[in-house]
C-alpha cells in the first residue's frame, strides 16, 4: 500500500520532465507591429533609437550597420533546445546617418554550420582514468612540518 502511494505521488513529477520549455530572446515586437520598418532617406539613427531603442548588435567593422535580433527556442526534457523562430532586421546607414537600406532575415535564410570535432594534440603524457583519479593520493607537500606557509598554496 505504501509503495502504491509513493508511486502515485512521484508520477506527476515524472510528467513535469516532459513539459516543453519555450523561451524568447532579443527584440520582441509590440502587439501592433508586424515588423520593424524604417523609411530609407528619411529616418536617421536618432529616429530609429527613438522608435525601437538600442540595437541588439552594431556591426564590428561597419558601425553604420545595426541589427535587431529575435529568436524563440523550444526544449523538451533533456533534449537539445531547437530554434523555432529567428528574425534579424538589418538597418544600414549612410555617411549622413540616414537609413540607406533595411533587410529582414528569417530562420530560412540561415545556414547550418557543422563545427569541427577534431582535437588539437598536446605534448605530454596522457593519463588514464585511474591515474587521473588517484594521481595525488599519497603525495605530501615537501615542506610539511616546516614553519611558515607551504609553497604552492
Amino acid at each position: 500500500m505504501m509503495l502504491r502511494l509513493l508511486l502515485i505521488a512521484l508520477f506527476p513529477l515524472t510528467l513535469q520532465a516532459c513539459v516543453s520549455v519555450r523561451s524568447a530572446h532579443g527584440y520582441i515586437l509590440e502587439s501592433d507591429q508586424e515588423t520593424l520598418d524604417a523609411e530609407p532617406g528619411f529616418d536617421t539613427k536618432d529616429s530609429i533609437l527613438a522608435k525601437y531603442g538600442e540595437p541588439s548588435m552594431i556591426g564590428t567593422f561597419d558601425r553604420d550597420a545595426w541589427y535587431y535580433l529575435y529568436s524563440r527556442t523550444q526544449a523538451r526534457a533533456f533534449f537539445t533546445p531547437e530554434t523555432t523562430v529567428r528574425q534579424v532586421v538589418a538597418i544600414k546607414f549612410n555617411d549622413e546617418s540616414t537609413v540607406e537600406s533595411i533587410e529582414n532575415y528569417t530562420l530560412d535564410d540561415g545556414d547550418d554550420i557543422k563545427l569541427a570535432s577534431r582535437v588539437t594534440p598536446t605534448r605530454g603524457r596522457t593519463l588514464n582514468f585511474w591515474e587521473q583519479l588517484l594521481g595525488n593520493v599519497g603525495t605530501l607537500p615537501s615542506a610539511l612540518g616546516q614553519e611558515g606557509p607551504v609553497p604552492g598554496q
